[in-house]
């Protein structure tokens, strides 16, 4: 390699591999080049070459003549078209979902299978684990398959301006990106966007949004958190207005901070009572559905 007389090529799915590879090689700088999902047309190519291959002749059928191909035996395939855009072009979910149809499933009920195994990774990855064995919290990964679940992509720099990324926001992301529930897409080796990990999670993260009883449970989680942070605000404003107003004599200058800090309590006041109220109707779900 350092006479230029041969390349090794490194074909990996770890997202942090330079990291390793700058212990074993830190002198090199390796040259990224990311890949990305097959397109529709593709993905269709792909699993009907895939059903084709090694398909038994027919004993049937003399064998002067050609079999008939996969698509003229199995009418279900027209269903192809419709359930591709869902699964999306990740080779992974495309085996997994030639295979299912290879054993006797139609394309959608394998579709579903997915999206349904795809939607419990996503769940583990939410409620799954310790705060210690885990580099986020479930309040960062809730918020992310959230907002996924509505928007095709989101602005990097505006996630980290919510509340849940204000401490160690880019770490967490980092994490949730190693996990493989989303992606972060990099321009000139800044991070710029954040989409799912897998194109199938799309429809994972609607599907977990759409269940009342998990939406509502990590909501209350979320909410719980947010009433801690502001309850913290208050406790900090109230003890500087205590040390304010154990001064002997009241300084005019420190009018102006006394009103901030005051209005600093009573915002945060106005939001713990709107949190709990938030709480109290998640809290009728979970005691009423199942």
């Amino acid at each position: 390699m350092s006479s230029n007389i041969g390349h090794v090529i490194i074909l990996t799915q770890d997202v942090s591999f330079s990291k390793s590879l700058a212990k074993a090689l830190p002198d090199r700088v390796p040259r990224q080049i990311p890949l990305s999902d097959c397109s529709e047309e593709a993905a269709k190519r792909y699993v009907i070459n895939h059903l084709d291959f090694g398909q038994p002749p027919d004993p049937n059928l003399n064998p002067n003549v050609k079999s008939p191909s996969i698509q003229d035996q199995r009418k279900d395939l027209a269903e192809l078209d419709d359930v591709l855009p869902t699964l999306g072009g990740r080779l992974t979910d495309l085996e997994s979902f030639a295979r299912r149809i290879k054993a006797g499933e139609t394309p959608h009920k394998a579709t579903r299978e997915i999206v349904e195994q795809a939607a419990s990774d996503v769940q583990k990855i939410l409620l799954g684990g310790t705060e210690d064995s885990r580099s986020w919290s479930p309040q960062q990964a809730w918020l992310l398959v959230k907002q996924l679940a509505k928007h095709d992509s989101l602005r990097y720099n505006e996630v980290l301006l919510s509340d849940a990324y204000k401490n160690n926001g880019d770490s967490a992301l980092a994490a949730l990106e190693q996990a493989e529930l989303i992606t972060i897409q990099s321009s000139g080796g800044r991070p710029y966007s954040i989409r799912p990990g897998r194109p199938v999670y799309f429809s994972a993260f609607r599907r977990l949004t759409h269940d009342a009883v998990l939406a509502s449970k990590l909501d209350m989680i979320v909410l719980a958190e947010a009433i801690k942070n502001e309850t913290a605000t208050i406790d900090k404003c109230e003890q500087e207005l205590h040390l304010i107003g154990e001064l002997p004599k009241q300084p005019a200058e420190l009018a102006g901070r006394v009103q901030w800090l005051l209005s600093k309590v009573q915002t945060s006041q106005l939001k713990v009572e709107g949190f709990e109220r938030q709480t109290v109707g998640l809290k009728k779900i979970l005691t009423s559905e199942y």
